[in-house]
């Protein structure tokens, strides 16, 4: 098995919602957020904004995830995986408090 896979896949997620619109709407909502939050705290080795900020890379794989990414977005009881089923990754915007309060901890 390859170390180098495929973490999150937005397009393939949202296939199971397809059927459901508002739901497809809010879990790429969610996704999105989440794609944006780890750019913009450094947890990336790539960019997955355009200059506007739109997400474009809608793909991130292992390899692409920081030590600091990895440490969040890893192992289980993650926090990424406990936000993901959180009602705050639900609201629009998406609340990042969990995340955030992760993050901290992993920099301390």
């Amino acid at each position: 098995m390859s170390e180098d896979f495929v973490v999150w896949d937005i397009d393939s997620i949202l296939e199971s919602y397809t059927d459901i619109p508002e739901w497809e709407v809010s879990v790429n909502r969610k996704l999105e957020g989440l794609f944006i939050f780890l750019e913009t705290n450094g947890l990336l080795k790539c960019r997955v904004t355009d200059e506007r900020g739109a997400v474009i890379k809608r793909t991130i794989r292992l390899s692409e995830l920081n030590d600091e990414g990895k440490s969040i977005a890893c192992g289980p009881k993650n926090p990424i995986h406990r936000w993901l089923a959180s009602k705050g990754s639900q609201k629009n915007p998406p609340d990042m408090k969990m995340l955030e309060k992760a993050l901290s901890e992993v920099r301390r």
